[in-house]
């Protein structure tokens, strides 16, 4: 075997699993790599088909492509938007404006500089029935000079059931050497007729030490901010980076500043406050704070049993005289309110009123 696999990090348990496929030359054509959103599974798939090629293609040649996603390597689907007037005939791309295709290229080139990137795409909320005719297109091709293909599917649950049922055929008898690999965080999203044909492969939450390499090595973040930003991170480094790209030291002091004008019922301050913190993205920052302000209140109840081991760490005074002068106040109560706020935006809410919802909820805490 090579090392390629060796380098996966905090996912002791797949690299066994693929290993023993490695050794036994016993390789699924088609593998779900499932679990908690981006712990690995991108650059774990790259690595996976690296080690088996290696076996195959000593002079390393594939390297390159595998690393940049290049056909006829890899095939990479990801959602995508729907392009203006854009009818069943059309190719994944062929509708898309020039900016969606600027925007679409500069996303996957990061995400080819750093696997832990998470792409994002403006309204791409689907994976198209064309892109799984260009899977179909490109498995007619016969390419007898490689031993194996990838098929990589990001966020698999995004097909819709016509995209699911259009591939099915091609997950029951792909060509020799092709491998599919889908990627889900919610999977229960997939047809049971997708899942059935799929190796399941589970993937664990990182734990905080791997977070920190992968934030030093991959993002090139600064000490300081890792030992801050890591206690929020719940095992997944989508958590993180959502924290990064929206400048994670400003945010908190934001979420404090909201929820105290909330407490004092200055309505109209908190208001303009979240609304200049989410001006340009507000669905996608609007959950980013509704997740601090759970892990806040998370906070307040582990300072009332003497744990220390905060989220929050620097804003201890802060917990501790919201825990003076509101020390009856039902906390499971309003976690449980802005839970199933952050769940209703994607049912399409709209995020104004979610807005003020959010501050009508913080705002509870000191009438109880």
């Amino acid at each position: 075997m090579h090392n390629y696999l060796s380098s996966i990090v905090g996912q002791k348990r797949v690299v066994d699993i693929l290993n023993k496929f490695v050794i036994s030359e016993q390789i699924p054509h088609a593998l779900l790599f499932s679990g908690t959103k981006n712990v690995g599974q991108h650059f774990t798939a790259k690595q996976f088909i690296k080690e088996l090629l290696a076996n195959k293609i000593p002079d390393k040649s594939f390297v390159g492509h595998v690393d940049k996603l290049e056909e006829p390597v890899v095939k990479y689907i990801i959602p995508l938007p729907r392009g203006k007037s854009e009818n069943a005939d059309d190719t994944s791309l062929s509708k898309l404006t020039k900016n969606e295709l600027d925007s679409l290229k500069e996303e996957i080139d990061k995400k080819v500089q750093n696997p832990f990137y998470d792409i994002f795409i403006e309204g791409a909320n689907n994976i198209k029935i064309s892109s799984i005719r260009d899977i179909k297109k490109n498995l007619s091709i016969n390419y007898d000079d490689l031993p194996y293909r990838l098929i990589l599917i990001e966020e698999a649950h995004l097909m819709s059931v016509e995209s699911q049922n259009a591939l099915l055929k091609s997950l029951e008898e792909p060509p020799e050497g092709v491998i599919f690999i889908l990627i889900s965080d919610n999977h229960e999203m997939l047809l049971t007729t997708i899942k059935s044909r799929c190796w399941e492969v589970p993937f664990s939450p990182l734990q905080n030490k791997d977070i920190e390499n992968i934030l030093k090595n991959n993002f090139s973040v600064e000490q300081n901010i890792v030992n801050k930003i890591v206690p929020f991170a719940e095992g997944s480094i989508h958590k993180v980076s959502d924290l990064l790209n929206h400048d994670f030291e400003n945010i908190l002091d934001i979420t404090v500043n909201i929820l105290r004008y909330s407490l004092a019922r200055k309505y109209n301050t908190a208001i303009q406050l979240f609304n200049s913190a989410i001006i340009g993205k507000p669905k996608i920052i609007i959950p980013v704070f509704l997740q601090l302000f759970i892990n806040w209140l998370n906070d307040v109840q582990k300072v009332k049993v003497g744990l220390s081991n905060l989220h929050f760490a620097g804003y201890e005074d802060t917990i501790e005289k919201f825990n003076l002068k509101f020390s009856n106040v039902e906390l499971d109560r309003i976690i449980f309110e802005l839970t199933n706020l952050r769940k209703s935006i994607d049912y399409n809410i709209n995020l104004n009123l979610l807005m003020l919802n959010i501050i009508f909820s913080l705002s509870a805490l000191s009438k109880r």
